[in-house]
């Protein structure tokens, strides 16, 4: 998905003990749906392969919401997910110079918000949002235009690749990471724009044998997106095998209801393990996703049925797969409906019915209020966490 900030509701304390209200809820309302979880491990200890993480995307652009993010992210998770995906600073990466100062604000105040003990996962990527070309320009704002000559280089043009690593190993260095993505939804491209592709191949292959260099513990890989693959599975799976030798990790994103699904039960079964068997040698991990708790509707392109029920039960689903897949990590994209940012900006925007998509997909609703799904969310963040 498109989508880069940082970001919370209430109280450790009250969100906590509405955490516990739910589980209790969910403990008399759910028995059927819990029994058939690999909620317990060996000798019956309750353990989960995966870290539970929120990226810090706000519901409002007001400090109390950036606050708020935050504690949800300290309180409902185990891991900050840090994504910037509104472009590069190219020629200062380049240059190895200041990079504009508000993005160096956001990656100070994002270094210095991560809860300790939490694990962090950075996200950065040299393709565009529209996952159809070179990254636009991170300026005093996301996705600026890119002036000459970054306006005509390709992927393979060697001021690319030399920005971009030099983009990639100074945002490790300020952040310190556990997992690192050099390239979010990248498979998107070889299907929105097949020509750029080998091009795209050639910076992948050069970009991670210098950071594997640079930091070999370090997990480092590339993103895919499950809706694209499903698309056209056997391009697609030529695609990402082309990569397969630059990426530590098969991180997936998927967002299956924008397809128009409704049910989460139908969701096909190999959604995720499809793509984890290009690779199974590779540890496998959710890098975003999300389902709506509230109908969607214009000015987004399909009308789609949901509610609570429906995003608690993708939301079982989603750790059932990563329960058999033995996942890493999985990335909730956004915590909390942004009811608020869409009234006040995104309704205005010319990608409007873009921005609309995720609109009520948080595990709080707009108010603030927890979701049956949060619970749920709850209930596998007290499991122990064990080494996959």
């Amino acid at each position: 998905m498109h989508a880069h900030t940082r970001t919370h509701c209430g109280t450790p304390a009250l969100r906590k003990r509405a955490g516990r209200v739910l589980i209790a809820a969910l403990a008399t309302c759910l028995p059927l749906l819990l029994s058939c979880s690999s909620l317990t491990g060996p000798g019956g200890i309750s353990y989960r392969t995966y870290a539970l993480g929120f990226t810090p995307f706000p519901y409002a652009m007001t400090e109390q919401a950036y606050i708020n993010t935050w504690t949800v992210i300290a309180t409902d998770g185990d891991m900050a997910a840090l994504h910037y995906d509104g472009g590069v600073p190219w020629q200062e990466a380049l240059d190895g110079t200041a990079y504009p100062q508000s993005f160096q604000n956001d990656i100070d105040y994002s270094a210095g918000a991560v809860p300790a003990g939490h694990i962090t996962y950075v996200a950065v990527t040299p393709i565009s949002g529209t996952r159809d070309g070179l990254a636009l320009r991170r300026g005093d704002e996301p996705n600026e235009p890119l002036a000459p000559p970054w306006d005509s280089y390709r992927f393979n043009d060697s001021d690319v690749i030399d920005a971009y690593r030099n983009h990639c190993d100074r945002m490790i260095e300020e952040l310190s990471p556990d997992y690192f993505a050099y390239g979010i939804e990248v498979n998107s491209l070889r299907w929105l724009a097949p020509g750029k592709w080998d091009d795209f191949v050639t910076l992948a292959a050069q970009v991670y044998t210098y950071l594997k260099g640079a930091h070999p513990g370090l997990p480092i890989f590339l993103t895919f997106q499950a809706d694209a693959f499903h698309n056209s599975a056997s391009e697609q799976a030529e695609a990402i095998e082309d990569v397969l030798p630059y990426t530590d990790v098969i991180a997936v994103s998927g967002y299956p209801f924008t397809s128009g699904l409704e049910d989460p039960e139908l969701l096909r079964s190999d959604y995720w393990s499809a793509l984890a068997d290009l690779a199974p040698e590779k540890p496998f991990a959710v890098a975003e996703t999300g389902w709506p708790a509230e109908p969607i509707g214009a000015p987004y392109w399909l009308n789609i049925y949901a509610d609570e029920q429906t995003q608690l039960s993708y939301v079982q689903r989603l750790f059932d797969d990563c329960d058999y897949l033995d996942a890493l990590f999985v990335t909730w994209f956004f915590s909390r409906d942004y009811d608020e940012l869409w009234e006040d900006y995104f309704q205005y925007e010319p990608n409007a019915a873009t921005l609309r998509t995720w609109r009520d997909t948080g595990l709080y609703a707009g108010d603030g209020t927890a979701r049956q799904s949060l619970g749920l969310w709850l209930l596998m963040l007290e499991r122990q966490r064990a080494t996959p």
